[in-house]
This record gives C-alpha cells, sequence and structure tokens, in this order.
C-alpha cells in the first residue's frame, strides 16, 4: 500500500516538474518573439524611411502603432555559392542624403588596423534587457541578432569578399580578403566564450598558414587583457562593447540595413 502511494506521489511530482520546465521554456520563447517583433518593428521603421528628420533616435509608438515588418529576403534553394561577395555598397547608401552617405562610406572604408580599442579588449558580458535609449544600441536587449553574423555584415558592407575555411581549419569558418587590397585579410571564427590568449595564439598560427593576414574573432564575451599583447597585435576581437561603438559611428538608417542583413541573410554571408 505505502509503496503504491509513494509510486503516485513521485508520479504528481514528476508530472509538476515537467509541467514547470515546459511553462518556462513557452514562457522564454514568448520573450523571444517579442523581443525578435520589437526589433523587426524599428527596422521596418527605420528601412520604410518613417520619421527620416528622426532617424537618430528610437522612440516608442503606441501599441499596434508600428508598420508591418517587411518580408525577409528568401534564402537561395541551393547552397551558397564558396566566394560569397561583398555586400554592394552602392545600394546599401544609394537612397541616402549625399552628405550621410559621403560620411559613411569614408568610415566603412578605414582599414581595421586603424581602429583603436577593438583587440583584446576586457569587457562585461551582454546585458539582456535595459531601458531604451536614444540611439540605436546592440546592449539594451532590444534588438535580437547574432553577433558573428553582425560581425560578418559589418566587414562584407567594409568590402571583404567571404569564402569558406576548409575543414580541417576549423573552428576558423570564413576565410574574408578585402576586394581592392589584398593585404587586408582575416581567418574568421566566433567564440561563443571568452577567448583566452592560448587559443587566441594557437589559432593565429592557423590564420597564417592559411594565408591570412590576421585573426578575426567574434567573441560574446570578450577577451582576456593579455590578447592585447604585443605579439598577438593581428588578432582583432570583436565584442558586443566593440561592434556597439563601430555601429554607433554610422548613420541610423545605414546601421539598421547591415542589422537586417545580419538578421535575414546568414547564407549571403557565408554563415548558413
Amino acid at each position: 500500500m505505502w509503496f503504491v502511494l509513494l509510486i503516485g506521489v513521485l508520479a504528481v511530482l514528476v508530472a509538476a516538474l515537467l509541467w514547470r520546465h515546459n511553462q518556462d521554456r513557452a514562457r522564454k520563447d514568448r520573450e523571444r518573439d517579442v523581443r525578435r517583433a520589437r526589433s523587426d518593428q524599428m527596422l521596418a521603421r527605420v528601412l520604410l524611411g518613417e520619421d527620416r528628420a528622426e532617424r537618430h533616435t528610437i522612440g516608442g509608438a503606441p501599441t499596434g502603432m508600428w508598420p508591418e515588418p517587411p518580408a525577409a529576403p528568401a534564402e537561395p534553394a541551393t547552397r551558397p555559392n564558396p566566394m560569397t561577395q561583398p555586400v554592394d555598397i552602392d545600394i546599401l547608401l544609394g537612397d541616402e542624403p549625399t552628405t550621410i552617405a559621403e560620411q559613411a562610406r569614408q568610415q566603412l572604408g578605414r582599414p581595421t588596423t586603424l581602429l583603436s580599442g577593438l583587440s583584446g579588449e576586457s569587457t562585461l558580458p551582454r546585458p539582456q534587457s535595459a531601458a531604451a535609449s536614444s540611439p540605436l544600441s546592440l546592449l539594451d536587449g532590444r534588438i535580437e541578432v547574432p553577433l558573428d553574423a553582425l560581425v560578418v555584415s559589418w566587414f562584407s558592407a567594409r568590402g571583404y569578399v567571404m569564402k569558406p575555411a576548409p575543414s580541417s581549419a576549423q573552428p576558423i569558418s570564413l576565410l574574408m580578403t578585402h576586394r581592392e587590397d589584398r593585404d587586408r585579410s582575416y581567418a574568421f571564427f566566433f567564440d561563443r566564450g571568452r577567448l583566452h590568449a592560448q587559443r587566441a595564439a594557437a589559432l593565429l598560427e592557423k590564420a597564417h598558414a592559411l594565408g591570412m593576414n590576421r585573426l578575426l574573432v567574434a567573441a560574446e564575451h570578450g577577451a582576456d587583457t593579455a590578447v592585447s599583447s604585443a605579439r598577438l597585435r593581428d588578432v582583432l576581437v570583436m565584442d558586443w562593447v566593440a561592434i556597439d561603438r563601430e555601429m554607433k559611428k554610422l548613420d541610423f538608417r545605414i546601421a539598421a540595413k547591415i542589422i537586417a542583413i545580419a538578421r535575414t541573410r546568414r547564407g549571403f554571408l557565408g554563415l548558413a
């Protein structure tokens, strides 16, 4: 009798735990869908050209007042071309005022070797949520976009051609070369944690063996300070803080277009 009762109690406990787990998972899925919808609505507002005079503020329309987001471009049915062309800068900037387009060309045209504070930077993890701020920010949890796709999209807009790395080069996934200057080349990989100097040194050697001059790392949680040492000067680390800082240097609409490419065109970027 007691054995049967014990089995019944255990069954109830297991059912309760499973129910709670499913409820938590459903809640997280709903929260993720809300964040993505909010991001799509914000990008739609920018890409549809609304409030052009206020393009540098995110703002917030009342619920239900946002336009429907544009349909995401369909991914090609076939496998992506082994050589991925960079984002066409003329298309990216074609509908922008001359002054803004010229400023963006200059900003995107700067060699990354001239950028300060990006290599081996130690940063905090990306916050999950925060109050809305006036400039477009990747750090407040409102924009759902993968870090690796965003970094690659930003480099593509800068004129880099991507091609898949050989399978033997893993975790390096892409080889990136500037279309106008072959000396500007990177081996790219995505680190879901924090980049350590020992791993950076080993992968930099592998990048050089692949014929790439530098190593580019998209690191979710930044890098140890040792990665910025002189012997690792050819390692460029982009975490959320670094890419957020660079995107904020661009006009709001142009940054939103790059984010939209990262959101919808992973195959185009060679990341499918």
